[in-house]
């Protein structure tokens, strides 16, 4: 059924899928992952009674207001404007500095339930069909000053989206909106334009906005949960210098930002629980410690030596670090060792590598097994073979197209490639992630025949030049979490070839094939619940016939927390933690 239909259904939350062990043998393999093969369910669904949009939060057992709550990141945010955050990391730090439209409350235990945050409700499908959506805001909505959220702040948030300059986030909604991949080429924002009517956007009155679009877009509800709807007074733009002092409307606001250094939160006293079904603010401030990296978190952590007693390891235990910290039985209770939604990839540059046979034996030669070993084992991952994470509305472990087997299998690469010496330039970050991944990626290709060239460039620089059509290598790295449970965050993102532009590219793997772009067209106009196995269709067509990348692992999250840190979890949502629900133990 469509998201947003039977709204009036009281006390009903649409359910759109839930992933079973049942989609997948459990045959036993040691290499199945951490769960020992099983998949864990998960349900996701959008709330249809209103009740389950309104505030407060429910209480977390346990918790009391107080204290400080620290996370420690081994790298800055890339950004903390939300109309330019894309990375998970800073937007579990955006749930406590702005609110969205819609937003995903999790228990912690796999269930997703997507509510309205700064919408009534998850919204209103006017006329059935995912083209027009109607949202109303909510009253009593107050920003740092005390000034309330209004319609059109929200507005104006998505305009900026539209500016070049303001770039680096989802641009979803306005590819909707404008229903071009070149959202920008006739409304370029409120800066260039000097306009603040998005096309397809309307304000019927202070409190609603209407989105109207040329085609169906039934996800549009799990859309809004990004951080582009964030409210933006158009007063307090200060346009590229937004990143470094966001406006508040959470319950917490910016009291210190120092690049490469600190972030530091306190409470915002104008935020009302009343109107906020997700968060608390239970501690007095949460900060960010930049710098130090996951041995040093980890160390750090599990000596919990003062303000570290209340301290979060955001990047994990290093694969060094593993067994001691699941070997401990006293860390077990400060141990969060969850699946995460990221599937990691080998990108095969198909304008370079054209040759579908080429494209095969690398499949079939690649030692996946050995890349988790470097990331911790199971405890770091599990291979697999699908491009959807199992945690996708629809997924389904198919056959191996490609199987080489947990370690490769040089032989079957060695027939595809017919005795030809084929060269790849393989791109490596600087880090300690792509030092200790090159040598196994390298030495698993040269087993079958191909001529390995690895070319080191710096971490900050990795994604960008990937990202960049036309650049010089042959294969990278990569990796991918869905914006939202359905695959229409995925698929279309990184193998719709249609979008492919100069730079800021998702789909690094430069793959554009009118078979997959038809059928992304078809599934893209069914409700979320419906479209779920034509993706997994998708998935296997695009695998099976045109191998534009490698599925790797499935990524598996192990890392430690300080012994007075209550009420965090890792998200099903984003694959991190998530801090609306932390508090400081006594």
């Amino acid at each position: 059924m469509r998201p947003g239909r039977g709204v009036a259904v009281a006390g009903v939350a649409l359910l759109l899928a839930s992933t079973l062990a049942a989609c997948s043998e459990n045959t036993g393999d040691p290499d199945a992952g951490p769960d020992d093969g099983a998949v864990q369910q998960r349900t996701s669904a959008i709330a249809t009674d209103p009740k389950e949009s309104q505030g407060p939060a429910p209480a977390v057992p346990g918790a009391s207001r107080g204290g400080t709550i620290r996370t420690i990141v081994q790298q800055d945010f890339e950004h903390l404007d939300p109309q330019r955050t894309y990375t998970v990391v800073a937007m579990a730090a955006q749930h406590l500095l702005v609110r969205t439209l819609t937003q995903f409350r999790e228990d912690g235990q796999g269930k997703l339930t997507l509510i309205g945050d700064l919408a009534e409700t998850p919204g209103r499908d006017v006329n059935g069909d995912c083209r027009v959506w109607e949202y109303k805001v909510k009253q009593g909505v107050r920003y740092e000053d005390g000034s309330e959220v209004r319609a059109a702040d929200i507005a104006y948030g998505i305009a900026r989206s539209f500016e070049e300059s303001i770039d680096g986030g989802a641009t979803y909604l306005q590819e909707w909106l404008a229903d071009s991949p070149a959202y920008n080429a006739t409304y370029k924002g409120p800066y260039t334009s000097g306009s603040t009517a998005v096309p397809g956007l309307s304000m019927p009155d202070d409190r609603t906005l209407v989105f109207t679009f040329a085609k169906p877009h039934c996800d549009l509800p799990f859309a809004l949960s990004l951080p582009t709807t964030a409210p933006v007074p158009q007063a307090r733009d200060t346009r590229t210098e937004y990143d470094r002092r966001i406006f508040s409307s959470g319950p917490y606001k910016i009291k210190e930002y120092l690049r490469d250094s600190r972030l530091v939160l306190e409470r915002n006293p104008h935020w009302n629980a009343e109107t906020d079904p997700l968060r608390h603010d239970y501690p007095d401030s949460f900060v960010w410690e930049i710098g130090p990296d996951d041995v040093a978190q980890t160390e750090r952590i599990i000596a919990d030596a003062g303000a570290d007693a209340y301290a979060i390891s955001s990047d994990g235990a290093p694969q060094a670090l593993v067994n001691q910290v699941l070997g401990n039985p006293d860390l077990k209770q400060r141990t969060i060792s969850a699946p995460q939604p990221f599937v990691h990839y080998l990108s095969i540059n198909n304008e370079r590598i054209t040759d579908v046979d080429v494209r095969k034996a690398i499949a079939y030669a690649i030692d996946k097994r050995g890349i988790v070993l470097t990331q911790g084992g199971d405890a770091g991952g599990r291979v697999t073979n699908t491009l959807l994470a199992d945690s996708t509305i629809g997924w389904r472990n198919y056959p191996n197209p490609w199987d080489g087997g947990p370690n490769g299998n040089p032989d079957k690469a060695r027939e595809l490639l017919g005795g030809r010496k084929v060269k790849l330039v393989f791109m490596a970050r600087s880090n300690a992630y792509g030092q200790v991944t090159a040598p196994v990626v390298k030495e698993s290709l040269e087993r079958a025949g191909f001529e390995v060239v690895v070319r080191t460039v710096e971490t900050p620089q990795h994604n960008p030049t990937a990202r960049t059509r036309g650049n010089e290598y042959d294969i990278y790295l990569s990796n991918w979490v869905a914006d939202w449970p359905s695959a229409a965050s995925t698929i279309p993102v990184l193998w719709d070839g249609r979008s492919l532009g100069p730079k800021g590219n998702s789909n690094v793997s430069y793959f554009n094939s009118d078979e997959v772009n038809r059928r992304i067209d078809e599934v893209s106009a069914l409700p979320a619940g419906e479209a779920g196995p034509r993706w997994a269709e998708i998935d296997q067509l695009i695998h099976e016939r045109y191998v534009p990348v490698v599925p790797l692992f499935q990524a598996y999250f192990t890392g430690v927390v300080g012994s007075k840190v209550g009420g965090v979890f890792l998200s099903e949502s984003i694959g991190t933690h998530v801090l609306y629900n932390a508090h400081a133990r006594g």
